[in-house]
């Protein structure tokens, strides 16, 4: 396994919580430009014993809500709005936001050994900021043990919903 020494918009990282399931994070921002750095991932929904590959990742789905509506402040084009909600109707006029879940900087290098690089997809932009919680992920004892029921209560609790990752999938 390869030390991660970066993490970028789009990164999906890996690791296997405390339940010995492998759990998927995406990577929806970076913060780099100032002090302290951080990091926004949102979670998927793999849950299996097996490593995932990159060909699951185009089947899963992330914890997120519709939310704001259409104002387009992110200039989404017509085709990338067009995507979003022939996937998920439901939403329309709203923009989709991911549940982010922050990482600090220096927190994430003591814990990067335990996280796998997988790939990198072109998401779009802001899609944290559409999103209507967050939580602080800087631990891992936090990280390998927020599933099952603390992970659904979270989810309960703050409204949040199973979207189509591929809604969020820049559009070619």
């Amino acid at each position: 396994m390869t030390k991660i020494k970066d993490v970028n918009q789009g990164d999906l990282l890996t690791f296997i919580n405390g339940e010995n399931k492998y759990k998927i994070l995406l990577c929806t921002d970076v913060n780099k430009d100032r002090s302290p750095q951080n990091f926004t991932f949102c979670l998927l929904d793999y849950n299996k014993t097996e490593k995932p590959t990159l060909d699951d990742i185009e089947h899963l789905s992330f914890f997120g809500v519709g939310n704001m509506t259409k104002k387009n402040s992110y200039n989404y084009s017509e085709h990338e709005l067009e995507k979003m909600w022939s996937l998920h109707p439901e939403i329309k006029p709203c923009l989709l936001g991911s549940c982010s879940l922050i990482i600090w900087r220096k927190d994430f290098i003591l814990f990067r050994d335990n996280l796998e690089f997988m790939g990198n997809l072109e998401i779009l932009p802001n899609i944290n900021k559409n999103g209507n919680c967050g939580i602080n992920a800087s631990n891992w004892d936090f990280l390998k043990s927020f599933h099952g029921e603390k992970l659904k209560k979270f989810i309960d609790k703050n409204g949040q919903k199973l979207f189509n990752l591929n809604a969020i999938v820049k559009a070619t």
